[in-house]
């Protein structure tokens, strides 16, 4: 079965995903790696793709492109989220990035980005009977998809990304001193999430996104365990508190020196913290598991049973 490649260029990184159909017909994915761009970084807020992050992207995008000719694959597809969609300079980003890397990228809603998110994390396994709420968190956006394991319930992506917040806060360090302020910020933006919550009543939240991918990583880590989490992992919820309140009141410094913590994450990472927090205090949700499998995933599962 021929591979296909899929580009999911978000707002922090540039992520590439292979994948074939399995003999059951479920998606096999053979290959995925992820690159620092931070395209929203210092343009985000004001709407604009720096050329310094165009920069980044060209080269994020060489380097791609040579690993998909290494697997000499000829179907590519291309699809980019908050940072690009929310750019008014994004008919000149995406001109250049298909004269210099031949791509053409197609610019997802939010809701298309929802939906593909809850697609990738079926194919995670994480879903059940019960309803539970799944939170990706972006650079420029976090997507919320209240669902089960047979159907979406509702839906809907907002501007909370962590570099958008990152920029807005004038790149506040210690959290700590802003806390109460960014708090009033997210709670002002997700009325209609808490009515939701209170309508379907989730039990759970599952995290789809590289945040709660390093939240896991780093708990396990202080554990004494070596191995990484697999789809499915179920938090501590008393040592996520724990590692909430310490990021808080962490400097950019001390987040560098948290083990498990991927570098590129460690300034912006106390948002994330927040972000998720207050979520599950608004949703009163004490259970949180992960999903490796997001937007990419849920878009290869579709193209490859087309």
């Amino acid at each position: 079965m021929p591979h296909i490649a899929i580009l999911d260029l978000g707002t922090n990184t540039f992520n590439l995903l292979i994948a074939e159909k399995g003999k059951d017909g479920n998606p096999v994915f053979i290959y995925s790696k992820e690159l620092p761009v931070e395209i929203g970084k210092g343009g985000i807020h004001k709407a604009y793709i720096t050329p310094e992050a165009t920069e980044r992207a060209v080269n994020a995008l060489h380097i791609h492109n040579k690993t998909i000719a290494e697997h000499n694959i000829k179907d590519v597809y291309a699809f980019a989220t908050s940072a690009v969609r929310g750019a008014e300079n994004k008919k000149e980003f995406t001109e250049r990035i298909k004269n210099e890397t031949g791509i053409d990228i197609h610019i997802l809603s939010g809701e298309e980005e929802a939906q593909w998110i809850y697609e990738g994390v079926k194919h995670a396994s994480v879903l059940g009977d019960h309803v539970s709420v799944i939170m990706d968190i972006g650079g420029g956006s976090t997507e919320f998809i209240i669902a089960n394991n047979k159907e979406m319930l509702w839906k809907k992506s907002y501007q909370l990304g962590v570099t958008r917040l990152y920029e807005m806060f004038n790149r506040t360090d210690k959290l700590l001193e802003k806390q109460s302020e960014v708090e009033k910020h997210i709670t002002d933006l997700i009325p209609d999430l808490i009515e939701a919550g209170k309508k379907y009543k989730p039990i759970e939240l599952i995290g789809s996104s590289g945040s709660f991918e390093s939240f896991a990583q780093i708990l396990l880590t202080r554990a004494g365990s070596n191995i990484k989490p697999d789809n499915g992992y179920n938090f501590s919820m008393n040592e996520f508190d724990k590692l909430y309140s310490e990021l808080m009141e962490s400097t950019l410094e001390e987040r560098l020196q948290i083990p498990g913590l991927i570098k590129m994450r460690a300034h912006m990472f106390a948002y994330s913290g927040i972000l998720t927090k207050l979520v599950l205090t608004k949703l009163g949700i004490e259970k949180m598991k992960l999903s490796h499998y997001a937007l990419k995933e849920g878009i290869a599962g579709h193209l490859l049973n087309k």
